[in-house]
């Protein structure tokens, strides 16, 4: 059962990394590009989409059963991680329409990813 628990730590950790690298990427585009900062927001969520969606297929392919389960569930954990971030560098940036908004955004794009891993596992 460690060995299972293990999955889901290390593609979180990787989506983890994998987030703030493009993010990264993204406000050096931003910086020295002539696009706008005020598609920050919509390119966060787009980051925050794959991210997501990648983690949930990568732990379903893994797996190869319970997508949506196992997707929704790295989405959730994703979200949590992400609050307790929030949490502890700026808790003001933390509304009830974001808070659910950002928890319908991982669930779901965990959801999705999940069972697109069911279709491309190999068990």
């Amino acid at each position: 059962m460690s060995g299972k628990a293990s999955i889901e730590l290390k593609t979180i950790g990787k989506a983890l990394l994998w987030s703030l690298l493009l993010c990264l990427a993204t406000a050096m585009v931003v910086y020295y590009s002539g696009i706008k900062e005020t598609l920050l927001p919509t390119l966060g969520k787009l980051i925050l989409i794959i991210t997501v969606f990648s983690a949930g297929c990568s732990v379903s392919r893994q797996y190869g059963s319970k997508g949506l389960v196992r997707g929704m569930t790295i989405g959730l954990a994703f979200f949590i991680l992400m609050i307790i971030g929030t949490i502890g560098f700026y808790p003001d940036l933390i509304s009830f329409k974001s808070f659910l908004s950002t928890l319908a955004i991982t669930v779901t794009a965990g959801g999705l990813g999940g069972i697109l891993g069911i279709g491309l596992s190999e068990v």
